[in-house]
């Protein structure tokens, strides 16, 4: 049975290094076993990785991927 609590221990060193730092979907997969949460306002307030963020005196800023058309000639 699969715990229901995201553990964050693998990112540990970097909250308690106290400089900014950031992480890819990818490694958020690999370090926590889930995928991480798919909703902007969410991942920034509401999700336990902005808990464990702000207790380490953190904020999340989330740069979204561009998508770029360019017309074909």
């Amino acid at each position: 049975m699969m715990s229901n609590k995201v553990d964050f221990t693998k990112f540990l060193p970097l909250l308690e290094s106290n400089e900014e730092f950031s992480i890819t979907e990818k490694q958020y997969l690999k370090n926590t076993g889930r995928e991480m949460p798919k909703g902007t306002y969410y991942l920034k307030h509401c999700s336990a990785f902005s808990r464990e963020a702000k207790k380490h005196g953190y904020s999340i800023e989330v740069n979204e991927r561009t998508i770029i058309l360019k017309k074909a000639i």
